[in-house]
This record gives C-alpha cells, structure tokens and sequence, in this order.
C-alpha cells in the first residue's frame, strides 16, 4: 500500500506543478495556455518507480500557433506604402514601390518587417528579416526557455515543501482503506 501511496501522493504533486507552470508562463509570455501545456509532458510515477518526471520542451513557440495573422500596414500621410507588384510594359513583374512597412499582427504580439510565406512541406508560416537584406529571413517566433525554466525550478521547490506530506497522508490513508476494504 505504501508503494501505491507514494505514487499517487507523486503524481497529484507533479500536476499541481505542471498546472501552476502553465499558468505563469502563459501569462509572462502572452500566448494561450493550451500552447504552453503541449510542451510540458507529465510522465507519472508508478508503485514500482515511484518517482514522476516534467519534460519541458523549450523551444520557440512560432507566431503562426498563436492564431490568426492580420498584417498592418504604416500609413504616411494617409497613402498605403506598401504597393502591389506591378507589371511592366513586358508584362513582367516589376519592383515593389515600397516595401519593408508591413507587420503583422497575432494575438497581443507584432512583428515588424514580418509576411506570411508558404513553406515547401505545404505550411505557412510568419515569417521576418534579420537585416535589410533579402536573406537571412527567420520564422517569427515567441522564446519560452527561460521563462519555462524560470517557473518549474520555482514551483517544483515549493509545491513539494508545502504539498507533498498533505498528499501523501490522504493517499496513505485511501490505499489502507482500501486494503482494510479488500482483507474483510
């Protein structure tokens, strides 16, 4: 009963923990919650290895999760200054008149010099220029690491002080029940 007790007691701490992480991070970082919980994995414990695991996945979170892209356009003096790509006397594409004033717009979050492009696997992506040149172009994207990071050091600290010994009596408590229940 100990066992099983154990890691009961582990599994509902561990939840706690990722619950709280979500929370903080998502409210740091300004993205929805459901986006911060597919990279947190709860890895429960069991009664033969009572111990549980939280597996971070730290990457950047891309700008196109984060729901629908509206791009926004600078106004100088009431005129559009972004131009469409017009043709020439050829019929050939010309150069843009002006370009380099979008942004795009996701949720709370803009990105300047930013445009949606249609990757070679057939997804699209929001993407954005480092420098004024044509290339490097980079996916436009929110950093979690160390906020990530941040919380869980945090919060597995203490929700296991405070937490833990609660848990741990009533899961005690419930398996003896149990095996009293089982043993008449």
């Amino acid at each position: 009963a100990v066992p099983r007790a154990t890691a009961q007691a582990i599994n509902r701490v561990t939840k706690r923990v990722v619950t709280l992480v979500v929370r903080d991070v998502a409210k740091e970082v300004k993205v929805p919650q459901k986006l911060i919980r597919q990279r947190l994995k709860h890895v429960k414990a069991l009664y033969r290895r009572p111990v549980g695991y939280i597996h971070a996945a730290r990457s950047r979170i891309p700008a196109i999760a984060l729901g629908v892209a509206r791009t926004q356009i600078r106004r100088q003096r009431g005129q559009f200054l972004v131009s469409q790509a017009g043709r020439n006397k050829q019929g050939r594409f010309t150069q843009r008149q002006h370009a380099g004033n979008t942004s795009i717009r996701v949720g709370r979050h803009v990105f300047p010099n930013a445009f949606l492009q249609k990757l070679k696997n057939g997804k699209w992506h929001i993407m954005h220029r480092s420098t004024d040149a044509r290339y490097p172009i980079d996916v436009a994207a929110i950093p979690i690491a160390e906020p990530i990071t941040r919380a869980v050091n945090k919060h597995a600290n203490t929700v296991l002080q405070k937490h833990l010994p609660k848990e741990l009596e009533a899961a005690l408590k419930q398996q003896l029940r149990l095996v009293i229940k089982r043993a008449k």
